[in-house]
């Protein structure tokens, strides 16, 4: 997987794995082949550009979501009129909730070379009611790393493979959905300790601390998932939000692990966020997660 959506120099690490030879697979997700709905992932969003799918989100409160700073590499000459978040629905393009932007918050630390402090919170214009199919997804908390026992799944409207990114190459720019799954998808993944995932990446980019790792064989990412919840289930059923998909070279690369933007290291750059907002802005300030 390489998330830039295809800017240049996502797009020119995505191309050249695929041109490596790098195996075909299935699946949007790939390796998720089990169609999914959104009363099992009810935090997943779809983040749009003009109507169109681009990217993934996690819904976190009643204002919030929480998605990757690239997917608004792009944002001019868009604006954030343009842009909307689809939510309750297993569907991108129909169903659920769909709602517009009242400001994006890119991390202000975001790097589009090294793909560090990937992270943006979208402030919507309505308030959220929750239900079975809409529900905040709790974050990990500044201390909080996933652990072997935990079961983590990464969820997703994203491409069939990554040669079918390439060959789409879809940007922010193009407010193109065309490729993407038109049902949620998901996949099971490995928490990858971050000095293998480091040793992976060596000769390609750093892996820094505000970054985690997870892998399974055959199974991955892909572009169009981007933004993306990586959420890990606990043996007690509790829920917790990791991560955010961020980047990696290829889909499914068996010697490259997906890498994603740490929740628990902006724990609280989040935190300052909702509470800027919750204190200033919002009616009834923010809900919070449960």
């Amino acid at each position: 997987m390489f998330y830039s959506l295809g800017f240049a120099f996502g797009l020119s690490l995505l191309l050249g794995a695929a041109s490596a030879g790098t195996p075909a697979t299935d699946g949007r997700i790939v390796g998720g082949m089990q169609v999914s709905t959104i009363g099992e992932f009810p935090y997943q969003a779809s983040v749009q550009l003009n109507g169109q799918h681009i990217c993934g989100g996690a819904v976190i409160g009643d204002h919030f979501v929480l998605t990757a700073a690239h997917c608004f590499e792009a944002l001019e000459p868009w604006s954030v009129l343009d842009y909307s978040v689809r939510v309750g629905s297993s569907e991108h393009a129909t169903g659920g909730h769909l709602l517009s932007l009242q400001q994006i918050i890119p991390h202000g630390g975001y790097n589009p070379q090294s793909h560090d402090n990937d992270l943006a919170l979208l402030i919507l214009n309505a308030r959220l009611n929750f239900t079975e199919q809409l529900q905040a997804v709790p974050l990990a908390s500044a201390q909080e790393r996933p652990t072997p026992g935990t079961r983590l799944l990464v969820s997703g409207w994203g491409f069939q493979s990554e040669e079918a990114a390439a060959e789409q190459q879809i940007d922010a720019g193009s407010g193109s959905g065309a490729g993407v799954a038109s049902i949620l998808r998901y996949v099971d993944v490995d928490h990858v300790d971050i000095g293998q995932c480091r040793l992976a990446y060596r000769r390609v980019l750093p892996i820094t601390q505000g970054m985690l790792c997870a892998a399974r064989a055959g199974h991955d990412s892909c572009q169009g998932d981007s933004g993306g919840p990586l959420v890990g289930f606990q043996e007690d059923g509790r829920a917790t939000l990791y991560g955010i998909v961020s980047w990696g070279l290829g889909c499914a690369n068996p010697d490259y692990p997906g890498v994603y933007t740490s929740v628990a290291a902006f724990r609280r750059w989040i935190d300052a966020q909702v509470g800027a907002w919750g204190w200033n802005a919002l009616l009834g300030g923010w809900s919070g997660v449960q």
